[in-house]
């Protein structure tokens, strides 16, 4: 897909610091006009979304919640596992809205720096006890990109407390090597969040969703807004569903693609970059900041992270003229 289908304004900067997809599925586009018309006048109503989610994973119903992106759904899961002072275990840094949204719920944040596994095993398991109520794990992790095989996310669900419960961010996953969401479907406490906004290109709709046994779907749904989405999020999230890899292999593959070049520009640079297997490549080097005003006078925005200043992290544009404009600028800094 040519970033040409869809034009950025010319005032607005090139944004590799968010994730975003930057140039939504040209047949999306089209759809905008035919939204129906009762969509604005009538609260929203999520179960027909719901069921083409269950049926895309061989799920019933009552299986899936749809939310207003996976935030919401993350705050879901924080106020029903960590009310009463309860225990978040998860590494650092992380997405920085999982000990935000523990720590306003009540909750407790247990923190393993690591930034080399998004769930480093036997360290995790030596900080769960009676108070354990959540551990997360991001996979592909943000900000890293590093993953977690199916194998070891079924060993930590196996060895949690009794009355604990895993969160399995997938919100990057489309662009990973393999998806282990099958595999954690079959376990009662497992809570698998996943959404619209990165592959899909839909971050603006705030389409989020979790998979997770019935009762814990009952007890989620209770937990938040009834109306969570608006009628055009949801009509929409459905037209994507129906058109299916027509709206995200093209640019997956892009993306991946991108991922590798930028990898070598990086080295080349005198960089450090992590393995990845998202849609952003996470760098070290004691010139992220230089880098990072580099960009900005070519207004591109990449991220850094004030706690971990030799970072930067840079979204891939999943658009070759994009893409090359990226390298022009990186190239320019050796």
């Amino acid at each position: 897909m040519s970033g040409a289908a869809v034009a950025m304004p010319a005032e607005e900067s090139l944004r590799l610091d968010h994730n975003e997809r930057l140039f939504p599925a040209p047949e999306l586009v089209q759809l905008l006009g035919r939204v129906p018309a009762t969509t604005l006048t009538r609260y929203p109503e999520a179960k027909g979304l719901e069921r083409r989610l269950a049926r895309n994973w061989g799920l019933g119903a009552d299986r899936v919640l749809v939310t207003g992106g996976a935030d919401d759904a993350i705050d879901r899961i924080c106020r029903r596992y960590l009310a009463g002072g309860r225990e978040m275990v998860t590494v650092v840094p992380t997405f920085e809205m999982m000990p935000t949204f523990a720590r306003l719920a009540g909750g407790r944040v247990c923190e393993i720096p690591a930034m080399d596994d998004p769930a480093p095993l036997e360290r995790t398991l030596d900080r769960l006890g009676e108070r354990t109520g959540l551990v997360t794990v991001i996979s592909p992790h943000n900000p890293t990109g590093g993953v977690l095989t199916a194998s070891r996310l079924l060993e930590l669900s196996a060895r949690l407390p009794a009355d604990a419960m895993l969160l399995v961010d997938l919100a990057y996953v489309e662009f990973a090597d393999s998806d282990p969401t099958p595999a954690l479907l079959s376990r009662d406490n497992i809570l698998v969040v996943r959404t619209l906004s990165k592959a899909w290109g839909l971050a603006g709709l705030r389409v989020g969703y979790v998979f997770a046994p019935r009762t814990a779907i009952a007890e989620l749904r209770a937990s938040g807004p009834p109306f969570p989405l608006s009628g055009p999020s949801i009509w929409l999230a459905e037209q994507a569903l129906e058109l299916g890899d027509r709206v995200t292999a093209g640019y997956v593959a892009a993306v991946r693609s991108e991922r590798d070049r930028l990898h070598v520009a990086l080295r080349e640079a005198g960089a450090a970059p992590f393995a990845s297997e998202a849609n952003f490549v996470l760098a070290s080097t004691d010139r992220a900041a230089a880098l990072h005003r580099r960009f900005h006078r070519f207004g591109i925005a990449v991220r850094l992270f004030p706690d971990l200043p030799e970072l930067i992290r840079i979204t891939l544009p999943g658009d070759e003229a994009t893409f090359r404009r990226l390298l022009s600028v990186l190239e320019g800094s050796r």
